[in-house]
């Protein structure tokens, strides 16, 4: 799922023609992997399966979602060891508590299972979780608005030379740069991941 459509991009630049629909359909994408970059973060969460390694990822009961992964929602399957032991969602907490996204699972210490690696004493890509990987199902109003703006913004600065470090004047008229926008770097700041 995309971030925004090029509907809402030309909803947004006043465009009614279909001439520069190639461009934006490039533009948009390109604002949504600024996105991406600025915030080290996904926001259109896909559902498929992730494996995690039984030691370098297991820290006591916690198992922590390596290289920035977030799940947006619960898990719909957790397999351990041989990847036949489904661990019952009644086994584990979402970490953190009663909120997403989520960087890992604690099993319970009620539970009999802990995270372990396979019969063959192998424990890289030993444990298994299945969920959508992202920081939501459906990306926040702020960070659609976001994508918009820079989307807009990459279409208005194609036809500037201006430098990419300064503000120029010409004829009065102050020509901003080409960096991220203010009001965009605003709106992301939020949701950049913490520990980038």
């Amino acid at each position: 799922m995309a971030l925004v459509s090029r509907a809402d991009v030309k909803t947004y630049l006043g465009i009614s023609g279909a001439g520069d629909d190639d461009l934006l359909d490039d533009l948009v994408a390109s604002a949504e992997s600024i996105v991406a970059q600025f915030t080290h973060r996904t926001f259109d969460a896909s559902s498929s399966a992730k494996k995690f390694d039984a030691q370098g990822d297991v820290e006591g009961a916690t198992l922590h979602f390596s290289g920035g992964l977030e799940l947006a929602g619960e898990p719909s399957a957790v397999s351990n060891g041989d990847g036949t032991a489904l661990v019952a969602d009644t086994d584990y907490v979402m970490v953190p508590l009663n909120r997403f996204p989520a960087y890992g699972l604690q099993m319970l210490p009620s539970s009999s299972n802990y995270w372990q690696g396979k019969s063959n004493g192998d424990h890289v890509n030993a444990i298994s979780v299945t969920g959508s990987w992202g920081y939501s199902t459906s990306p926040p109003n702020d960070v659609v608005q976001a994508a918009k703006r820079l989307s807009a913004f990459l279409y208005r600065q194609r036809d500037t030379n201006a430098d990419a470090d300064r503000p120029l004047i010409v004829e009065g008229v102050t020509i901003l740069p080409s960096s991220l926008p203010k009001d965009v770097e605003r709106m992301l700041a939020p949701y950049v991941m913490i520990g980038w």
